[in-house]
């Protein structure tokens, strides 16, 4: 694994909650992943289902934030995403193709499984960097039964997962967790009220970080 690979999995690691951004407005999705990084998450996910998603990528990675490409479903999207900056791809299910665009970057995709039988295709590929998806279905208890049998897969459970849930899954040992705008208040994003958004966000930091000492 390079240095960049152990430093990128330190990094998500520790914070532990990878935020992912998918909002209809472009502006929105803009300032609230600034209140993000203000408050202590470093590394984002902007899905490419988002309006303008290409011009978010390049102008947050411009601003030196470690930002990512969700939900690519293509080779095409894939290398897009890259060339405006995107420094991880993350997909729904398995594509080989995308995992040969991230290759030739030398940059992390986590493409989406659920069964054992996808898992297996995926570490044939080298790919142990693996989204569980979607999450809530099996839950803590399915992840347990995968984690046996593919002791070597850094785990990134997405989809459906309640803040409330995350401490187990952190100390289940999964890399980290997807986790879309549910981790703000709707009342405060619909206002657009970023004080209290970056507020509430620095207490979610704070209390993920508890759970590495704890």
């Amino acid at each position: 694994m390079s240095n960049y690979f152990e430093h990128f999995e330190t990094a998500l690691h520790r914070q532990f909650v990878l935020p992912i951004l998918r909002l209809d407005d472009p502006q929105t999705c803009l300032h609230l992943a600034r209140c993000l990084v203000k408050a202590g998450f470093k590394i984002l996910e902007i899905t490419l289902t988002t309006p303008e998603a290409l011009k978010l990528i390049a102008t947050l990675a411009q601003e030196g934030i470690c930002i990512g490409a969700g939900t690519v479903l293509s080779k095409i999207e894939a290398e897009r995403a890259l060339a405006s900056g995107a420094q991880f791809l993350v997909s729904p299910g398995l594509s080989l193709e995308i995992a040969q665009v991230a290759e030739k970057a030398q940059l992390p995709y986590f493409p989406g499984v659920y069964t054992p039988s996808e898992v297996m295709t995926a570490l044939n590929h080298d790919l142990t960097r693996l989204k569980l998806f979607p999450a809530s279905t099996g839950g803590l208890d399915y992840l347990k039964h995968l984690q046996g049998p593919f002791p070597q897969v850094q785990w990134l459970p997405t989809g459906g997962l309640h803040f409330a849930e995350l401490k187990a899954w952190q100390r289940a040992g999964v890399l980290a967790v997807g986790q879309g705008t549910r981790l703000v208040s709707p009342a405060a994003l619909a206002r657009q009220d970023w004080a209290s958004i970056e507020q509430e966000l620095r207490s979610l930091q704070a209390e993920i970080q508890s759970w590495f000492v704890a």
